[in-house]
């Protein structure tokens, strides 16, 4: 059976999505599967030492696509058009042998065009996540506008294109809030199947556990600075914690200038460090010297930089809100609640604090965390489990071939199972 997978965007410089994209495909070859992805051309530089030339279709900006580029408003219209011409590409393979798997973007609102007759699978999705309700001020107008007309959108979106009721399964990374999204699009129970949302490669496994506990009283927060990762939260409960507490924060975006003048604000200059961006490549060494991360993400639809740590035995101080809540219980990280900016800020501060003077508090997550990584977050595991849902879409014959030459099902427990 051939896998058609399909992503707007495939490679290690796109974020976290294109990421997957990438990492998915490259573990399914090495796997041994037959696997071909379809992605925009704009990722043809970044793929081209990444995977095999004739394991990759690109799709070319086409006039009208070239015109939504440049004129106001009409960008949101770019990836309905490259689905469109996706649809288009995969008629070229035949439909008893081809099963089509939309991987991103993760939005269970985006409208895809599976051509038809042709099997396919959607997702992991983990749309549907919005601002703690006490924090939705901090949101744009866009923003809020678009959580008020979700709903009607998305049954709108899915009458209109009758995705979810063509596909053959429908993979859900998005909890409970996105089964709901995906109920209003018409979506049958049935179809939805829970799975990890990300793997992580084999290096962040192959390395020994880090020791916290032996770290300095340091922490050290990842992010694009955007308001609603949460620097400031971060920056302002440092200010409340300990003086020999230190934080480090790595990224850029917009919102830095900012950070910067609220560290002068605070006085904070001597214990916070600008560091820019962490290239992937130096992700796990450089964390190996903090005592835990922070993160206050505000509308965080999974955290692959929380499964990073937790692989690495890094402690996590999170938010429980949105996709954090999944991958980690309270043994395998430290949660606080989501409720009002004051409350999160003096609880991110008593959380630093108690990590800072409880050592053993540290060991303890950090060994709690690595194991959870070690059973749900490898991309062989993640890889397989995506792999044979789309199997049990493949016609009868493709599936018992795949079967019969070890592709198929590998007698690995799903992760949904150890979720």
């Amino acid at each position: 059976m051939k896998l058609i997978v399909v992503s707007t965007n495939a490679a290690m410089t796109m974020g976290g999505e294109a990421v997957k994209a990438l990492q998915y495909v490259q573990t399914l070859l090495e796997q041994g599967r037959d696997v071909t992805l379809v992605t925009h051309d704009r990722c043809r530089a970044a793929l081209q030492d990444a995977l095999p030339a004739d394991r990759v279709i690109y799709v070319r900006d086409s006039p009208l696509m070239k015109i939504c580029w440049r004129a106001p408003g009409l960008g949101r219209f770019v990836n309905a058009l490259f689905h469109k011409a996706v649809a288009r590409q995969c008629r070229q393979f035949d439909p008893s042998d081809v099963v089509i798997h939309y991987l991103c973007p993760i939005s269970p609102v985006e409208p895809r065009f599976p051509p038809r007759g042709y099997r396919y699978v959607i997702g992991p999705l983990s749309g549907n996540i919005f601002y703690p309700p006490g924090f939705r001020q901090l949101d744009s107008r866009a923003g809020r506008l678009q959580e008020r007309v979700y709903r009607p959108v998305q049954w709108t979106m899915g009458r209109l294109s009758s995705q979810y009721d063509r596909a053959d399964r429908v993979l859900v990374s998005g909890y409970e809030r996105t089964r709901e999204a995906l109920r209003w699009a018409g979506c049958p129970e049935a179809k939805m199947l829970s799975v990890c949302d990300a793997g992580l490669d084999r290096s962040f496994f192959d390395r020994a556990r880090i020791r916290p506990e032996q770290a300095a009283p340091e922490f050290v927060w990842i992010g694009r600075m955007v308001p609603y990762k949460g620097a400031d939260l971060a920056i302002r409960a440092l200010a409340a914690a300990p003086v020999d507490i230190r934080l480090t924060l790595y990224g850029d975006g917009p919102e830095r200038p900012r950070l910067e003048a609220l560290v002068a604000a605070l006085g904070l200059e001597p214990r916070v460090r600008f560091a820019g961006w962490l290239s992937h490549a130096a992700l796990a060494e450089t964390l190996s010297q903090f005592r835990a991360l922070v993160f206050p993400s505000l509308k965080e639809a999974n955290g692959i930089v929380m499964q990073e740590s937790m692989a690495i035995g890094l402690p996590v101080l999170a938010l429980r809100w949105g996709g954090p809540v999944g991958l980690a219980t309270d043994r395998e990280a430290l949660f606080i609640e989501a409720d009002t900016a004051g409350q999160v800020v003096g609880d991110l501060a008593a959380g630093m604090t108690r990590l800072a003077r409880e050592p053993d508090l540290a060991a303890e997550i950090s060994q709690a965390a690595r194991r959870r990584a070690q059973q749900v977050f490898p991309w062989d595991r993640v890889a397989t489990d995506w792999y044979d849902a789309a199997l049990s879409a493949a016609p009868a014959a493709a599936r018992a071939q795949g079967l019969q030459s070890g592709q198929g099902e590998t007698g690995v427990a799903s992760s949904k199972d150890t979720a």
